[in-house]
């Protein structure tokens, strides 16, 4: 038994990946996306053997979901005791051949990535595997999970990260929100639908806190602390990177909207936040 709730904020051991791992006071874990295979290891060390209740996926990237999906295939989750894995994902096999979406080639690209393979391993995993909606909530021992926003069919210009689940952990002492890589279209839609349900003390920061939700989301939120899931490079990248410069490109492709993390973290200051959790720094560890 624990005395506290334990949030680890795990480092990246490849390229802006997240990875999260929150410890109860049972002894018992909740996991939240993990990275890619080589980050693995790291996430193993953290989980420590415990009974995994929960195996949330935010959304369907490698950099978030390839190192569960490799486990999968490499023996089944053998090395880890999971419960239930919580997910919703776009129907690939529904959007796949659409036409009518702003940028076909990158549509496809999105759908091809890490889904078209998730689809065809879910079957190894089905009993214990639950696709959540919006509305929804679980718990696990002194944690309440409320999935505030999923899926939304026709956020079709950024695909993946618009379909991110967004959900709040509620510990007896701190409310964590979770982002994933929610967008700016997809951060509009949560605005206007679940704004009041926002309000928490940490947030997670959408999409590694660039090409992210609006302003507006983070303002509802109003958050004492910010976890980055940021490399040096991109926690301290301009207001505009190399990326990001093609503007009528982006307005093609209705990605609008998109900046750099030097724009997020003006926002937070303006916000007045003053704690800040960066991966660059290392594992940070955060009691709720």
């Amino acid at each position: 038994m624990n005395n506290d709730t334990l949030l680890y904020q795990i480092t990246e051991t490849s390229k802006f990946m997240m990875s999260f791992v929150l410890v109860t006071k049972a002894d018992n874990v909740i996991i939240i996306d993990g990275g890619r295979p080589e980050d693995m290891p790291l996430l193993k060390q953290y989980v420590g053997g415990r009974h995994v209740s929960a195996w949330i996926l935010t959304h369907a990237h490698d950099d978030h979901i390839s190192g569960i999906m490799d486990e999968i295939k490499r023996n089944r989750l053998a090395d880890f005791d999971v419960e239930k894995i919580y997910y919703c994902f776009p129907p690939y096999h529904e959007l796949k051949g659409r036409t009518d979406v702003p940028d076909v080639e990158y549509f496809n690209i999105e759908l091809d990535e890490v889904l078209a393979e998730w689809v065809t391993l879910e079957p190894q995993i089905a009993e214990i595997t639950q696709v959540v909606k919006q509305g929804e909530s679980i718990d696990i021992d002194e944690c309440h999970i409320d999935f505030i926003y999923s899926y939304h069919d026709g956020l079709f210009s950024n695909l993946m990260n618009d379909s991110s689940l967004v959900f709040s952990v509620t510990t007896p002492n701190k409310k964590v929100l979770f982002l994933g890589d929610l967008g700016p279209e997809g951060g509009d839609v949560l605005y206007e639908e679940s704004r009041h349900l926002l309000k928490s003390d940490i947030v997670q920061m959408a999409h590694h806190g660039h090409g992210n939700v609006g302003m507006e989301v983070y303002a509802a939120i109003m958050p004492d602390v910010c976890m980055w899931c940021c490399a040096d490079w991109l926690y301290n990248e301009p207001e505009i990177p190399y990326y990001l410069a093609d503007r009528k490109k982006l307005r093609s492709m209705q990605r609008e909207r998109m900046y750099g993390t030097t724009v997020t973290r003006k926002w937070m200051e303006i916000l007045g936040v003053k704690t800040h959790y960066v991966t660059k720094d290392g594992t940070n560890v955060i009691k709720l």
